[in-house]
């Protein structure tokens, strides 16, 4: 159902173009006897179209429809009208009529003509609401993704430039959007070069000597590369994506990449690792045997004084069930000294342990419980108990 605002000064055209167009297509017909009166019911009225006469008295046709597209309103717009001068039309059009259709002859065909026009008009615009509105929710996906985020299309020209990139380099969209010559890169190297998302449409050896580090996953490009001064005068560690665009044929039309600051995600992961090594050193100076079991008695951590005493390496105990290196006669001791430290806390036991070269070692062992999170682990502790010297 199209909707349609009709305006004429003649009653007599305007109950005929109302009843014909109700009657043939599918219309409902509001009519206005001026212009005035017309503004009024735009008001009020949710319309798809609008079909006025040229000569009206106070306020003819080409001003009603200045007044319109001066409000900024883009409703399609039918000069319907007896006056066929060629400057009336060219006026009409100038001033943004979609469509200017001459009154006279028979009434049956002038009026399919004009539900024709007012059809064809309605349905473009249509069209173009759909497309602009579609364009509209592909900027606002673009703007809400929380990674600095642009395109290009296949001559190098920026197509899209999102919020997120505003923020990061500081240029706005309206200052970048339409340039090419590698203008994108200027924020980051101070220069106008290629960047990753060059070499995805162009598989270029030199390009990648830009980046030390490159990681392909099928079309899509990883990259890491540090940018001197980039942060307020620091170097930044930047994280690139890119891959390419395709149209509905599947036909490349162009390449978007993302940006992603993780400087201070390598600041805490390298600080993290220095923990590790910390702590990874401290075990290790333990002069004594130190283990971590899960709930199946398996060693998820050991010190370098256990591997030693076990003649084995780190990488190759972990995963290995502790009761593999207690002799046979101790080890359903040592089973139920572990289940009693998983349900009390603690415990403690004497075992013999086979080590390097198959010498059996007498050992006391001490565990307590450790909860972290949902799982729950053995950390152990050991001591060689070395056979008391005859006096």
């Amino acid at each position: 159902m199209f909707q349609v605002l009709y305006v004429d000064d003649e009653p007599e055209p305007l109950q005929i173009g109302k009843i014909f167009l109700e009657r043939h297509g599918k219309f409902r017909v509001d009519t206005a006897a001026s212009a005035s009166e017309g503004l009024k019911l735009l008001e009020s009225g949710d319309y798809e179209a609008i079909v006025s006469d040229y000569q009206m008295p106070v306020m003819d046709g080409i001003t009603f429809l200045k007044k319109i597209r001066a409000s900024g309103n883009t409703i399609p717009f039918i000069i319907f009208t007896g006056k066929g001068r060629e400057e009336i039309v060219i006026q009409a059009l100038n001033e943004g009529a979609d469509f200017y259709l001459q009154k006279g002859g028979e009434a049956k065909s002038q009026f399919a003509e004009l539900a024709h026009k007012i059809r064809h008009a309605v349905e473009l615009r249509r069209a173009d609401r759909k497309v602009s509105d579609q364009k509209r929710i592909q900027a606002d996906i673009l703007n809400f993704l929380p990674d600095a985020t642009f395109a290009i299309n296949t001559e190098g020209i920026v197509i899209a430039w999102n919020r997120a990139m505003e923020n990061l380099t500081g240029i706005p969209a309206s200052g970048i959007v339409g340039k090419g010559g590698y203008a994108y890169a200027k924020p980051f190297y101070q220069e106008e070069h290629p960047m990753l998302i060059d070499l995805v449409l162009n598989n270029d050896p030199a390009l990648k000597a830009h980046y030390p580090f490159i990681k392909r996953n099928g079309n899509i490009l990883y990259a890491e590369v540090t940018v001197p001064g980039f942060s307020e005068g620091r170097d930044a560690l930047l994280w690139f994506t890119a891959s390419p665009l395709y149209d509905n044929a599947g036909t490349i039309i162009g390449a978007i990449e993302s940006i992603r600051d993780v400087t201070d995600r390598k600041v805490v992961r390298d600080a993290l690792q220095r923990e590790k090594e910390f702590f990874d050193a401290v075990i290790d100076c333990i002069p004594n045997i130190f283990f971590v079991l899960d709930r199946d008695a398996k060693f998820i951590r050991t010190n370098r004084f256990i591997e030693e005493s076990l003649g084995k390496s780190g990488e190759a105990i972990v995963d290995m069930n502790a009761l593999a290196f207690i002799v046979e006669e101790d080890r359903h001791a040592a089973e139920n000294a572990i289940r009693e430290i998983f349900s009390t806390g603690s415990g403690e036991i004497r075992v013999h342990l086979k080590g390097k070269d198959n010498v059996v070692k007498d050992y006391r062992l001490r565990g307590s419980r450790l909860v972290v999170g949902e799982e729950t682990y053995v950390v152990g502790t050991g001591v060689e108990v070395k056979p008391e010297k005859p006096c």
